[in-house]
Order: structure tokens, then C-alpha cells, then sequence
């Protein structure tokens, strides 16, 4: 595989990462990622942005956080 090859794929496993999170997370968290790594924010505007170097470690960051203080479900994914 070339490098294009290889940059459509990792930019297919990020897009697939992304929809996954925020198919779980996403009323709850603005999800993103960029060349800083992986990244949350609390819809609710409580507490720091959650940033890491994998979904995985962002999935269990959002779990912990989530289980001490709930995010309200009411905010709507565009809201802040």
C-alpha cells in the first residue's frame, strides 16, 4: 500500500473512531480529534477538555468522568 493508500486508511479508521464515540458520547460530549490527539468537552460546560493519544484511553477518560458527575442527556449535540 502507498502513502495515499495509507493516509486514506488512517483517516478511515479516525472518521470510524470519531463516529463510534460519538455515537455513544455525543449528546453528552463535543468529540474531536486533530494532529494534538483525542479530545472531549463536557456539554454541560463543567470541567477541562478531556485530551489524549487514543480513542480508547478518551473512551475510559469519558466513562470516569461521566460516572462521577452525569452529563444531562438534555443538551442537544450543537449545543454548548
Amino acid at each position: 500500500m502507498g502513502e495515499a493508500g495509507r493516509t486514506a486508511a488512517s483517516k478511515a479508521l479516525i472518521e470510524s473512531e470519531l463516529e463510534s464515540l460519538r455515537w455513544n458520547w455525543g449528546d453528552a460530549y463535543d468529540i474531536g480529534h486533530d494532529e494534538r490527539g483525542w479530545r472531549a468537552l463536557r456539554r454541560d460546560g463543567l470541567g477541562d477538555v478531556l485530551t489524549v493519544a487514543t480513542p480508547h484511553e478518551l473512551y475510559k477518560l469519558i466513562t470516569e468522568d461521566y460516572s462521577v458527575k452525569p452529563v444531562p442527556r438534555s443538551y442537544a449535540p450543537d449545543e454548548p
